[in-house]
């Protein structure tokens, strides 16, 4: 598979898991990313295992990629015995709200970073998600689908593990307004004010 992407980025993505650390310590169970390329996924790896390293933790949390089930080949990976089988995994993407997420490969930097963390996938069905993503609406935290993709899965995994978990926001709603249908009024869009010079 591909390696993955822009090796300064993934580095930078390590401070994600430094804020975790700080704010959360050992309690939580599992990080849930919403997952395509996993540049972020890799990161947030990468830094637990510096964080561990250096014995600044005991522990680090699994990792748990959030995918589109429209298109969700680490799930089909890990699905799979053998590393060599999950590497070599294809699925078919369709069309999906969550537009930033879905491949029809997992990129090798996303399967290491589960590999270590003994982490797991989770695809999300698009109506699950964006249930997920009017009730959060609802609640005044206007989210992309593909973060709406996190919280559904990272929600399925506290109830099925029974372990804290954090997931990881990856966009405002404001990167795809068309997502939020027309004449909900459970969904609160926030204004925009345009700035003029």
């Amino acid at each position: 598979p591909p390696a993955g992407g822009n090796a300064y980025a993934n580095e930078g993505y390590k401070s994600v898991a430094y804020e975790i650390a700080r704010d959360f310590g050992e309690r939580i169970g599992a990080v849930v990313v919403p997952t395509c390329r996993a540049d972020l996924l890799a990161g947030i790896g990468r830094g637990f295992r510096e964080l561990r390293a250096a014995g600044l933790v005991s522990r680090t949390p699994r990792l748990v990629a959030a995918e589109p089930a429209t298109g969700a080949p680490y799930t089909a990976a890990l699905a799979r015995t053998g590393r060599s089988a999950q590497e070599h995994t294809t699925v078919e993407r369709g069309p999906s709200p969550a537009f930033s997420l879905g491949e029809s490969r997992p990129v090798w930097q996303g399967l290491d970073a589960l590999w270590r963390s003994a982490g797991h996938a989770v695809a999300v069905p698009t109506e699950e998600f964006m249930a997920e993503h009017r009730a959060l609406g609802a609640q005044g935290l206007f989210v992309e689908p593909s973060s709406a993709v996190g919280v559904a899965a990272g929600r399925r995994w506290a109830y099925e593990h029974g372990e804290p978990v954090v997931v990881i926001g990856t966009a405002t709603g404001l990167k795809d307004i068309a997502s939020v249908p027309a004449g909900k009024a459970e969904e609160r869009v926030p204004e925009v004010t345009r700035l003029t010079a």
